[in-house]
């Protein structure tokens, strides 16, 4: 399927969880001897102590410079596709204030030509939000909101993908804060591509955020009308049928 169809791909734990032994060596440029391991995360050994070589070789990705801002492989990048701007972060690397992945976000934010591509989207393996009370994939998200969410809102973007858990999730429009309709963008997680389900038997947390959640094997197909409105549907890869569809009007 690879070899027919583009694949923009991005790093999750599984391709990059750095234990030790890659200065030098690693391809995203970390120079320590380890990948990224914040006391606030879970970033274990998931990927077998790989830093994401097997990935970076397999994958060329766009490569873009603005200035001394560029980007990085397989890891961070972005691309433009009809009126869609697309960014991929990698959760597994710092994004903390000061990162040069923080750096190059900022600047690919501010520097999207909204007239050519009015949608804005950022990828990310991690999300940002969810609900399953799987606290410590939840510490990790409440810390990438705290490096990162203000620019989302900043810079008007209109979704964040993500994965990570095996379940769909779809939040309010304008999440920003933990507050619906605050600015910001809306968050769905896409992890059921077909790896086995979260157990559906463990509810969701309360929260004032999520408005669907599913957990049968499907994929978002994303419909672009015009400047001023997408329709995502998300479809059951089984059966085929529409379990789900939001429509965003900008």
């Amino acid at each position: 399927f690879a070899s027919r169809i583009p694949l923009m791909v991005g790093i999750g734990n599984h391709e990059y969880d750095h234990t030790t032994g890659g200065i030098g060596r690693d391809p995203s440029g970390v120079t320590t001897d380890s990948g990224f391991h914040p006391a606030w995360g879970n970033f274990r050994t998931d990927s077998g102590g790989e830093c994401g070589v097997p990935t970076a070789k397999r994958f060329l990705m766009p490569k873009t410079q603005h200035g001394n801002y560029t980007s990085n492989g397989v890891f961070w990048y972005s691309y433009s596709f009809g009126l869609v701007h697309t960014i991929m972060i990698s959760s597994e690397h710092d994004l903390s204030q000061g990162s040069p992945q923080h750096a190059w976000l900022q600047h690919e934010l501010a520097s999207v030509n909204r007239t050519a591509t009015p949608w804005v989207v950022v990828e990310s393996h991690r999300p940002m939000y969810h609900s399953k009370p799987y606290w410590a994939d939840n510490a990790v998200g409440i810390a990438m909101r705290a490096e990162f969410e203000g620019l989302l809102r900043k810079h008007r973007v209109d979704i964040f993908f993500a994965g990570h858990y095996h379940s769909y999730l779809r939040t309010c429009d304008g999440l920003h804060a933990s507050k619906c309709h605050n600015g910001g963008p809306i968050h769905i997680t896409v992890g059921t591509a077909g790896a086995s389900l979260d157990d559906m038997s463990i509810g969701l947390y309360d929260n004032v955020w999520t408005e669907k959640y599913l957990g049968v094997w499907g994929y978002v197909r994303a419909t672009v009308f015009n400047h001023s409105t997408m329709l995502l549907e998300f479809i059951n890869a089984v059966n085929g049928t529409l379990e789900d569809s939001v429509r965003l009007h900008r």
